[in-house]
C-alpha cells in the first residue's frame, strides 16, 4: 500500500468492503459484509488510547444524542487548527461572544481552545440553563468544577449568561456593545443562532459591521447566509462533530458560501458513490479517517451521511499557503424525505423553505420547516411548519405555493409534488418548527413514534 500514498490507500480499502456506514457507526445497526455479521455499539468505536476528561454529547440532529468523552490533548491539538483558521480571516485577536452549551455542550471545548492560543472569550452564553439537564447534577457541577481551574490557572472565564434560543436581540445588542468598544468581534454559534441573532438584528435596526461569525453543526445556505450578512456581519463556515473533531476550515477567499479547506492534518477524506435506495440519484458520499492519535473515535472510512464537491483549488489565502490544498463546499445531509412512496432529496426543497416561502408570505428561514410525522400507525404524515407570528390569509396558499415551487424544481419534483397534490399529504400547521436536542433548526425534521 505504500505505493498508493494515504488517499490511495482509503479507497483501495473502501472497495474491499472497509468502511462503516453512518448507522453502524452509530450503533443502530449492525456490520454486515458479505456473510460476515459483527454487531457493534456505538462505544464500540472509542478511542481506547484517549482519556476522559470532559464528557460531550452529540446533537441529537438524526436520533438520541450520544455521549463523546473529550481528551484534553485532543482539545489542544484541534486548537492550532482553529487558531490558523482565524489567522487566515485576520481575527486571531479579536474579543468573542461564544454563545454555545454548558456540558454536555460545546461551550467549554471553544473556551478551552481559545485559551490555547492565548485568546479571550469574553463573553459566554448558553442557551442550555442550569438544572435544565436531566443529569443537571453531573454536568452543571462538571462545567462549574472546569471554570474553577481554568481560573486557578490564571484564564479570566466568567460563569456563562443563560440566554434562551428566543433571545437572539439579547445577543445582538451585546454584539453591539463589544462593536462600540473594540470596533470588532466574533461570535461562535450555530448556523440557526446566528440566523437568530442576524434576524432580530435587522427587526431592531441594529448593524453589525466589523463582526465575523463563526458557525457550524448545521449547513450553510445561501439564504441563511444573507440574512446575516445584511446586518454587516461577515460569516466563517466550519464543518465538523463532536465526534469527529474539525474537518473543513472556512477559506477567506472562497466562491461559495461554505468553501472550506479540508484539516488534511487531522482529517483524511475520500469520497464515494452511493445510490440512494428507491432515488436512483448517486451522491459521492465523505468517508472519513481519523489521523489525530487522542481523537476521541476510531473512525476508517467512516461515511458519515454527508456529501459534497471535493476539489483541488488554489485560492491564495493563508490556509492554502500552509498546505491545505483540499476544498471543500456545497456540504448537505443526504438524508431523504419519503411520504407516499415518494422520495425527495432534501436539498430539493431546502431552497423553498429558505428562499421561496420567506419571499412569498414574509419571515425568515426559521418561520418555515417540513416534517415528516410518524404517527403510533406507522402511517407518514407530511406537515409544514409555519411560524404562527406570521400574519397570512389563507394557509393553503402556503401548500399551493410550496407544491408548486417543488413541481417546478426539477423532474423528480414534479413527480412527488404531484403525487402529494392528489394524496393530500402535505398539511400546513401553524407551530414553531421544531428543533433538536441541542437546538438545532433543520429545514427538514423527521419525528418518529416510539416504538411500542
Amino acid at each position: 500500500m505504500k505505493d498508493k500514498g494515504l488517499e490511495g490507500t482509503l479507497k483501495a480499502l473502501r472497495a474491499a468492503g472497509v468502511y462503516v456506514t453512518f448507522e453502524e457507526f452509530k450503533g443502530r445497526k449492525p456490520i454486515v459484509r458479505g456473510s460476515t455479521t459483527i454487531p457493534v455499539a456505538v462505544t464500540d468505536f472509542d478511542n481506547p488510547f484517549a482519556r476522559h476528561d470532559l464528557a460531550m454529547s452529540t446533537g441529537g440532529s438524526t436520533g438520541a444524542s450520544t455521549a463523546v468523552h473529550q481528551d484534553l490533548d485532543y482539545i489542544s491539538a484541534i486548537a492550532s487548527v482553529h487558531m490558523l483558521m482565524l489567522d487566515a480571516w485576520a481575527v486571531l485577536d479579536n474579543p468573542a461572544l461564544i454563545w454555545a452549551q454548558i456540558l454536555p455542550g460545546a461551550g467549554p471545548r471553544f473556551i478551552l481552545q481559545r485559551l490555547r492560543f492565548g485568546a479571550s472569550a469574553d463573553v459566554w452564553c448558553s442557551e442550555q440553563g442550569w438544572f435544565d439537564s436531566r443529569s443537571w447534577l453531573k454536568y452543571d457541577l462538571a462545567t462549574l468544577y472546569s471554570i474553577f481551574w481554568m481560573r486557578a490557572f490564571g484564564a479570566h472565564v466568567d460563569v456563562p449568561a443563560i440566554v434562551r434560543l428566543d433571545q437572539g436581540l439579547t445577543v445582538a445588542r451585546r454584539l453591539r456593545a463589544m462593536l462600540d468598544v473594540h470596533g470588532k468581534v466574533m461570535l461562535y454559534c450555530s448556523v440557526s443562532r446566528a440566523t437568530r441573532v442576524a434576524v432580530a438584528a435587522e427587526e431592531a435596526g441594529i448593524d453589525l459591521t466589523g463582526t465575523t461569525i463563526r458557525v457550524g453543526a448545521e449547513p450553510m445556505t445561501a439564504g441563511k447566509v444573507a440574512r446575516m450578512k445584511r446586518v454587516g456581519a461577515r460569516v466563517m463556515a466550519a464543518y465538523g462533530a463532536i465526534e469527529t473533531g474539525p474537518v473543513g476550515l472556512g477559506c477567506p477567499n472562497g466562491g461559495e458560501v461554505d468553501h472550506m479547506h479540508l484539516a488534511s492534518d487531522v482529517m483524511a477524506l475520500i469520497t464515494e458513490p452511493v445510490t440512494l435506495e428507491g432515488t436512483g440519484t448517486t451522491v459521492h458520499a465523505f468517508n472519513l479517517t481519523s489521523l489525530e492519535e487522542s481523537s476521541p473515535k476510531v473512525m476508517l472510512n467512516y461515511q458519515i451521511d454527508d456529501d459534497g464537491i471535493v476539489e483541488q483549488r488554489r485560492c491564495g489565502c493563508p490556509l492554502y499557503a500552509c498546505g491545505y490544498t483540499t476544498s471543500l463546499h456545497t456540504v448537505r445531509s443526504y438524508s431523504k424525505l419519503l411520504v407516499e412512496g415518494v422520495t425527495i432529496i432534501g436539498t430539493d426543497v431546502q431552497r423553498i423553505l429558505e428562499d421561496v416561502l420567506p419571499a412569498a408570505f414574509g419571515g425568515s428561514p426559521l418561520d418555515y420547516q417540513l416534517v415528516e410525522d410518524e404517527e403510533a400507525d406507522s402511517l407518514s404524515r407530511l406537515l409544514l411548519l409555519v411560524h404562527p407570528r406570521l400574519s397570512i390569509a389563507r394557509d393553503d396558499d402556503v401548500a399551493r405555493t410550496f407544491l408548486q415551487a417543488l413541481r417546478a424544481s426539477s423532474p423528480r419534483g414534479d413527480s412527488g409534488g404531484s403525487v402529494w397534490e392528489r394524496a393530500g399529504s402535505l398539511k400546513v400547521v401553524r407551530q414553531p418548527p421544531v428543533l433538536t436536542t441541542r437546538g438545532k433548526h433543520l429545514p427538514l425534521h423527521t419525528r418518529r413514534a416510539p416504538r411500542r
